[in-house]
């Protein structure tokens, strides 16, 4: 990514759902002297429903259905390994995962909102992604770190819960867009340095002699893919898992794993460091929306006299 690019931060009914998210700085790191508190993940999960809820009240009120959904739950085996399988007993037991993508793409699949969006007329459409996003990504605008400048619509039911919730809808999408870009950033720098493409070398090295002649650990996971394609779902599971398998044993065997490690928590303490007052901001407007998201959860969790919940 190149700096002065721009992006709509959310253009379509996906990202709109990402955006529902929390945004958390990334790992565990000590704060910095007079930081805000990070929220825990209990915290983040009532801030999330209850930006679901206030959107589902805009929405309903606009005459549109918003499901207010629980976030799915990862699986053990959603775990990332951006520079290379690097756990040979995890690659023996989940190959690259493609069990859990698929679980994932099957509960996107099935998301109620999805499936409403799609079941509207074409007009309507686009009437319920105006009403939930705006009609333009213009508004709010913020740089991640990884240079691109991002934007989003200040109006429509997303911007109008994350308003009701933290006040300073600008400083908390800047906020947003540094916090969930850390880590893109973060991964960047290792690729770019001398010592990892060192490190890749010798992985490839290992690899070659292995049969598995790949440039690059990207090479490897685009060959599993390859190789997957057209197969049943349980012999793609085991030629992935094969070449994940080797790919973990020579990036433990090459130092790949330990260099790659080393040099993400080296820069990842370097751009959190560079984004402190951000990553501060966020934390401190998340602090201080939680007792209006705890009031919005209760009431809308709290039975009715039917028996049911009432917004």
């Amino acid at each position: 990514m190149r700096r002065g690019r721009t992006a709509p931060a959310a253009v379509a009914l996906t990202a709109a759902a990402l955006a529902l998210a929390g945004c958390a700085a990334g790992g565990s790191p000590e704060r910095e002297p007079g930081s805000a508190a990070e929220p825990t993940a209990g915290q983040s999960r009532v801030l999330a429903r209850a930006e679901q809820i206030l959107i589902s009240r805009c929405m309903s009120a606009r005459g549109f259905t918003y499901a207010v959904t629980e976030p799915a739950r990862q699986e053990g085996a959603a775990r990332s390994f951006p520079y290379g399988v690097d756990d040979v007993d995890w690659a023996r037991a989940h190959g690259y995962g493609g069990r859990a993508e698929r679980a994932a793409a099957e509960a996107r699949a099935a998301d109620p909102n999805q499936l409403y969006f799609h079941r509207l007329a074409p007009r309507e459409r686009a009437a319920a992604r105006t009403a939930l996003m705006g009609a333009a990504p213009t508004g709010l605008s913020a740089t991640a770190p990884t240079g691109m400048t991002l934007t989003a619509s200040a109006d429509g039911c997303i911007a109008g819960a994350q308003r009701t919730l933290y006040g300073d809808l600008a400083g908390w999408f800047r906020a947003k867009v540094v916090t969930m870009n850390l880590r893109p950033a973060r991964e960047e720098r290792v690729r770019r340095d001398a010592r990892y493409a060192e490190a890749v070398g010798r992985w490839a090295a290992c690899m070659k002699e292995a049969g598995r002649p790949y440039a690059s650990p990207a090479d490897s996971r685009q060959a599993a893919a390859a190789l997957a394609e057209g197969l049943p779902p349980d012999r793609a599971d085991a030629a992935e898992t094969a070449l994940a398998v080797t790919e973990a044993t020579c990036a433990t065997s090459t130092g790949l794993g330990r260099v790659s490690q080393a040099l993400d928590r080296a820069y990842g303490e370097e751009v959190r460091s560079h984004h402190q007052d951000d990553i501060t901001l966020g934390h401190r407007l998340q602090n201080a929306a939680l007792p209006t998201a705890e009031r919005v959860v209760s009431q809308y969790d709290r039975p009715t006299s039917s028996g049911g919940s009432r917004e």
